[in-house]
């Protein structure tokens, strides 16, 4: 039985995808997304560093912390930002938070400072949204909706083969892969331990970066499309999803022969 994969709830994420490393649009969101693992407890210590400190060298570490957010223009870890400002990496944090909350409560503000699993980056608000699409020289890309559909499949089942992503879709993948590839959202993650040793394809960090989610765990959830036809007087949509194309299963059914793992 095949997964159908509700392509619009993936679409949602974004419509279009910036591809010049030069030009790239910092994400919109309603609100700064918070990373649970980056909300540490504060510590007396750290709340000293930063309290002793004569206010015009606070303002200057904080106007320092915003130039380097946007001239980085992607996520950059708490312990990268503690180095260059030389400061501890709990002094680096408290001041984040600091900026952060003075974004979020600063209604004339159109930027605000998000946490993410790949570290803290700057980013528009939604509200001036509709502002930034109107940019002149904007160089944005949509991907096209094989390219989001085989996007989709990896994403929701990687590591994959492109063999597997093929059976997924019906079709042959090797021209939207390669441009997957070569735009960075996906990359080789290893070889599946099989006779022929196919490659394996996962998601990156430029994948989280470019839709404006932490993780893969913010994905939506593919919904499976039964036949009730199909399904056995004890058995039940939960179980055949359970039970369905197991690595096995597909494996025999592309003629893969297990092999012995590497010394």
């Amino acid at each position: 039985m095949q997964d159908t994969i509700e392509m619009n709830d993936f679409a949602e994420l974004t419509p279009e995808i910036n591809t010049d490393a030069e030009n790239i649009n910092v994400p919109e969101t309603d609100e700064g997304i918070t990373d649970e693992r980056a909300q540490i407890d504060s510590s007396d210590s750290y709340r000293q560093e930063l309290s002793d400190m004569p206010q015009s060298e606070l303002e200057l570490l904080l106007s320092a912390l915003d130039a380097i957010l946007l001239v980085n223009n992607k996520p950059i870890p708490v312990e990268k930002l503690a180095e260059i400002l030389e400061i501890s990496p709990e002094a680096a944090h408290e001041l984040v938070m600091m900026r952060k909350h003075q974004y979020d409560e600063d209604s004339r503000s159109g930027l605000q400072v998000v946490l993410l699993d790949s570290g803290i980056e700057l980013a528009t608000k939604a509200k001036v949204s509709d502002y930034i699409k109107k940019m002149d020289g904007q160089k944005l890309v949509s991907l096209s909706l094989p390219a989001l559909e085989t996007l989709s499949v990896i994403a929701f089942k990687q590591p994959v083969t492109k063999a597997e992503v093929d059976a997924v879709r019906g079709v042959n993948c090797d021209g939207v892969i390669s441009t997957l590839l070569e735009k960075k959202l996906i990359y080789i993650s290893g070889e599946k331990k099989v006779i022929g040793r196919p490659r394996l394809y996962s998601t990156t960090q430029d994948f989280l970066y470019y839709f404006g989610i932490k993780n893969l765990n913010e994905l939506p959830r593919p919904v499976l499309d039964f036949d009730t036809r199909l399904l056995p007087e004890d058995g039940s949509p939960e179980y055949l999803l359970k039970e369905q194309n197991t690595q096995k299963e597909f494996n025999e059914s592309q003629g893969f022969l297990p092999i012995e793992e590497d010394d």
